[in-house]
C-alpha cells in the first residue's frame, strides 16, 4: 500500500486552540486514522510556528523571552491536542535544533541555485500578517498608510534584505498545477493559477536582525535572521529527518513525495506558490497535494484569535459535557462541513447531531441490539456467517472513496446509511416477537447477529472521527480485539456481549441553554482569548481618542448605499470591490473585509458609506471613498442601519 504522510498548518503561537485549530486538526486525524486502518504506512505531523516580529512583541510585553513564551503556548497546545484524541505521529516547533539544521542547509541550497540574493529594501509592512505590501495592498486614511485587513498602520521599513527569486519558477508552478489533485478544491486552483499568471515577483527571505531578533540566522551572515514564512514552511521537510534523509529515502525520508498538506484559505498562496518553488530550487520534488478548507464562522464572522466573540473554546465544551463528549465534537465538525467550504457554527446543531444522528441512530441502534441479546439470548452470539446482499459492501466501498478524496462528512453520511437501515430492520423483524416464539429463535438470532455485525461494521468504519466511541462499541460486542481494523467480510464472527452503556446520554434542553449562555458570556469569550494559560497581567487602559470640534464632524459626508454589484480582486484573498448606489452616480469601493464576507452576502444590503474620503487606488482599482465596520485586528460586521432607507440618505 502507498504511504501517506498529512500536515495540518503549524499553528502561530499568538493564542491558544480554538475551534478553527481543533476543526483542521481533527479533519488531519481522522484521515490518518483511516489510513492506519487500511494498513497504509502513516505518518501524521502537526506542530507551531513561533518565530517572527508578532511573537517577538508579544512575549516583550509579558517580560518573558521569546523561548518562554512560546513554550507557554506549546504545553497548552499538546494538552488540548491529548484530551482531543489527537494521534499525532510528531509535534514539530520551530524553535527545535532540529528544525533550526534543516532550515540552514535548505537555505544553502537556496543559495547554491543562485535563488537568494541581498537587495535594498524600502516599503510597507504589516505585523499583523508579518507581510511585506506593496502600495498598492494599503489604504491612505488620514494621512497613513492602512492595512485593509487589519485596519492598522503599516510600518514603513528601510533594509537589505535577502530575497528569493520567485519569478524565474512561474513556468514550473504553472506545469505543476496541471497535475490532478494538486491543489483542492478546483477553485481554489484556479484561483493560485490567475495568481502566478499575473507575475510573481521576488519575495524576502530574510529580515535585518536590528529589526526582528527572534528568527533562525542566517547562515554566514547573522546581522539577518529567515523571514518566518520560509522557515515555517521547511517544517515538513524537518519533521521527515531533512532534506538529505528526503534525497537518500532513510527512515521517514521516504514518505516525502505522499506528503498532503491541509490548510486554510488564508495561507493557500505561501504553500501553492512559495514553497514548490523553494522545494524546486533546493532540489526537492513537491508534495502530493495540497487541500485548502474554508473557514469556519460564528454568526457569519470568521473565527480569530482577536476576536473573544467568536471564539468556540473545544476544551470549554468538553470540560462542561465530560471526555465523553470529545467524540462529539469531533463527529460534528467533521459531518456537519464539507471540507473545502466555509462553515457557520452554532451551539444548537452540535447539541441536534448529538441527540440525533448519535443518540437517536448510532447509540439507538447498539442500546436495543446488546439489551436483546443479553435478554434473549444470554448475552452469547455464536459466529454467524451470512452472504453479504451487496449493501454493506457498498457502503464501505463509498465510505473508502470519502475517505481517499478528503470528504469525512460524505464518509460519515455513507456510514449513517447502514446504521438507520439496521435500526429499521429492528423496527421489521420485531426481535421482542420473535422471542416469544421458540420455533422462531434461528430468527432471531440470524435478526440480532446481522445488527451486531451492523454495528461492527459501523464502528471499524467510524473510528477514524471518533475513536473513544468505536472502542465502546467494540467493547460492547465482545469484539475489542478488532479495533483498528477495517471491514472486510461480512457475517458476524461471534462474540460475548457486555452490558449495554448509553453512550451519547441526552443533554436537556434546560442544561444546554445554560451551557450556552456560559460559554457565550463576554466574560467567557474574553478569558478564551487569551494568549497564556499563565494569569495575566491586566492591560493598561486604552488612552482616550482625540477629542475633535463639531465643526470636524460636520466636514464627514456619511451616507446611506446599496450595494448593487460586488466581486473579489485578483490576487488579493482579503479585498472586495463594491459598487454602490448612492442615490445618484455609482460610486467604486475596495473593502478588506473579504475574510467576514462574500461577494454574494452583501448584494442588496444598505451599508454606511463615508462619501467625501480622498480617492486611493488600490490594486489597480480606483476606491472612491470607504464603508463603515465594526472591528480592530478583524472585521466583526458592517455598520448598518436598521429599517429601508433609500440610497444616498445622509447619515448624522
Amino acid at each position: 500500500m502507498p504511504p501517506f504522510y498529512v500536515t495540518t498548518p503549524i499553528y502561530y503561537v499568538n493564542s491558544v486552540p480554538h475551534l478553527g485549530t481543533f476543526y483542521t486538526t481533527v479533519v488531519a486525524d481522522a484521515l490518518a486514522r483511516y489510513h492506519r486502518a487500511r494498513g497504509d504506512r502513516t505518518f501524521f505531523l502537526t506542530g507551531l510556528d513561533e518565530h517572527g516580529l508578532k511573537i517577538q512583541r508579544m512575549a516583550a510585553e509579558r517580560g518573558l523571552s521569546g523561548q518562554a513564551y512560546t513554550d507557554e503556548i506549546a504545553a497548552k497546545f499538546q494538552d488540548t491536542w491529548r484530551r482531543v484524541e489527537i494521534s499525532n505521529d510528531d509535534f514539530i516547533r520551530t524553535t527545535q535544533e532540529r528544525h533550526k539544521q534543516s532550515v540552514e542547509e535548505i537555505w544553502r541550497r537556496l543559495q547554491a541555485s543562485g535563488d537568494i540574493e541581498p537587495r535594498e529594501y524600502e516599503g510597507l509592512y504589516c505585523v499583523g500578517c508579518e507581510e511585506f505590501k506593496g502600495d498598492d495592498e494599503v489604504i491612505e486614511e488620514a494621512g497613513e498608510k492602512i492595512c485593509p485587513i487589519h485596519r492598522r498602520p503599516v510600518e514603513r521599513v528601510k533594509e537589505k534584505n535577502y530575497f528569493f527569486n520567485l519569478p524565474r519558477y512561474q513556468d514550473y508552478l504553472l506545469e505543476l498545477y496541471r497535475t490532478p489533485g494538486f491543489i483542492r478544491p478546483e477553485s481554489r486552483r484556479n484561483e493560485v493559477e490567475s495568481f502566478v499568471r499575473g507575475g510573481l515577483r521576488p519575495i524576502s527571505a530574510s529580515r535585518i536582525k536590528s529589526a526582528v531578533s527572534w528568527g533562525i540566522p542566517v547562515p554566514g551572515d547573522p546581522g539577518h535572521v529567515v523571514y518566518v514564512w520560509i522557515d515555517a514552511l521547511i517544517n515538513y521537510v524537518t519533521a521527515l529527518g531533512g532534506p538529505a534523509a528526503i534525497e537518500r529515502g532513510q527512515g521517514n525520508g521516504v514518505l516525502w513525495p505522499a506528503a498532503h498538506h491541509l490548510i486554510a484559505k488564508d495561507i493557500l498562496r505561501f504553500h501553492s506558490v512559495y514553497w514548490p518553488a523553494m522545494l524546486k530550487s533546493a532540489g526537492l520534488p513537491p508534495p502530493q497535494g495540497i487541500f485548502c478548507h474554508g473557514y469556519l464562522t460564528v454568526k457569519g464572522q470568521k473565527i480569530a484569535k482577536s476576536i473573544p466573540a467568536t471564539r468556540v473554546d473545544p476544551l470549554a465544551i468538553v470540560d462542561a459535557l465530560g471526555d465523553t463528549f470529545v467524540d462529539s465534537l469531533r463527529y460534528f465538525v467533521l459531518r456537519e462541513y464539507t471540507l473545502g467550504g466555509d462553515g457557520d457554527f452554532t451551539y444548537g446543531a452540535l447539541f441536534q447531531r448529538h441527540e440525533a444522528d448519535l443518540g437517536n441512530d448510532l447509540g439507538n441502534l447498539l442500546n436495543r441490539t446488546v439489551s436483546m441479546a443479553q435478554r434473549y439470548l444470554g448475552g452469547k452470539l455464536e459466529p454467524s456467517p451470512d452472504a453479504d446482499s451487496g449493501f454493506a459492501s457498498g457502503v464501505r466501498n463509498e465510505v473508502e472513496l470519502a475517505w481517499g478524496d478528503f470528504q469525512p462528512s460524505r464518509a460519515l453520511e455513507s456510514i449513517w446509511k447502514l446504521v438507520r437501515s439496521y435500526n429499521q430492520a429492528i423496527e421489521q423483524s420485531k426481535p421482542w416477537a420473535l422471542a416469544k416464539d421458540p420455533g422462531k429463535r434461528p430468527e432471531l438470532i440470524q435478526v440480532l447477529s446481522r445488527c451486531c455485525e451492523a454495528l461492527r461494521w459501523s464502528a471499524l468504519m467510524v473510528a477514524p472521527a471518533m475513536p473513544r466511541a468505536a472502542k465502546e462499541i467494540l467493547s460492547q460486542l465482545g469484539r475489542e480485539g478488532d479495533e483498528g481494523s477495517w471491514p472486510v467480510t461480512w457475517g458476524w464472527p461471534g462474540g460475548v456481549l457486555k452490558s449495554p452503556t448509553p453512550l451519547f446520554p441526552r443533554i436537556e434542553p434546560e442544561q444546554q441553554g445554560a451551557l450556552v449562555a456560559r460559554w457565550t458570556s463576554p466574560d467567557a469569550a474574553a478569558a478564551a482569548a487569551t494568549a497564556s494559560p499563565a494569569e495575566k497581567a491586566p492591560a493598561p487602559a486604552p488612552s482616550a481618542p482625540t477629542e475633535i470640534a463639531m465643526d470636524d464632524f460636520a466636514r464627514i459626508d456619511l451616507r446611506a448605499a446599496k450595494v448593487v454589484a460586488c466581486e473579489k480582486i485578483p490576487k488579493a484573498d482579503k479585498l472586495l470591490k463594491l459598487t454602490l448606489d448612492v442615490g445618484g452616480e455609482p460610486r467604486t469601493v475596495v473593502s478588506g473585509i473579504a475574510g467576514a464576507y462574500q461577494p454574494e452576502q452583501l448584494l442588496g444590503r444598505t451599508v454606511i458609506y463615508l462619501a467625501n474620503l480622498k480617492p486611493a487606488r488600490i490594486r489597480g482599482v480606483l476606491s472612491q471613498g470607504m464603508i463603515l465596520a465594526a472591528g480592530d485586528a478583524e472585521v466583526l460586521a458592517l455598520s448598518a442601519l436598521d429599517r429601508d432607507t433609500p440610497p444616498g440618505t445622509r447619515v448624522r
